[in-house]
């Protein structure tokens, strides 16, 4: 008898135990990869990113899109809250892309470039962001590799 109520308490107290980290994970927003000069890179959580390793990159994989950093330049990996993010001066942003049948940039600074290419090295697009800090790039429909280049990063991304 004594072990069944002890059994009942220890289960309540997983199952009350469990809803506090369910309730903590879903503060979280973003997953922030930081590279070696303090340049930090957002992905959204809604796109369920899947963090892997090769032997000279870090893989972010989603269902639309795969990004390789290379290791070398990449020093932390964490989870940042709704509640923790602040006004900056627009001069350091850098940016949150987004990647489907486009290139979404949001939060640049205003008349800054981001082009993108082919592993070929052929422009695939080009745009300055707006007033707004937005840019779109249309990708016409293309698959395969294709590399980012910004204002303060460079990056690859894989459409499959």
């Amino acid at each position: 008898m004594r072990f069944k109520t002890n059994l009942r308490k220890l289960t309540c107290l997983l199952l009350l135990s469990m809803a506090g980290v369910s309730a903590m994970a879903a503060d979280y927003v973003h997953v922030k990869v930081s590279d070696a000069d303090g340049t930090a890179t957002f992905f959204a959580l809604a796109d369920k990113p899947v963090v892997s390793f090769t032997s000279d990159f870090l893989v972010l994989t989603t269902k639309k899109q795969t990004v390789q950093y290379p290791i070398a330049d990449y020093r932390k990996i964490e989870f940042t809250e709704a509640t923790g993010i602040t006004s900056v001066d627009a001069s350091s942003k850098t940016g949150i892309f987004t990647i489907g049948s486009s290139l979404k940039g949001e939060q640049l600074p205003a008349g800054r470039k981001v082009t993108v290419y082919a592993v070929n090295g052929e422009v695939i697009g080009s745009a300055t962001a707006s007033q707004c800090g937005t840019v779109e790039i249309p990708l016409n429909g293309k698959s395969g590799i294709f590399i980012v280049k910004t204002y303060s990063k460079t990056f690859k991304f894989i459409v499959k």
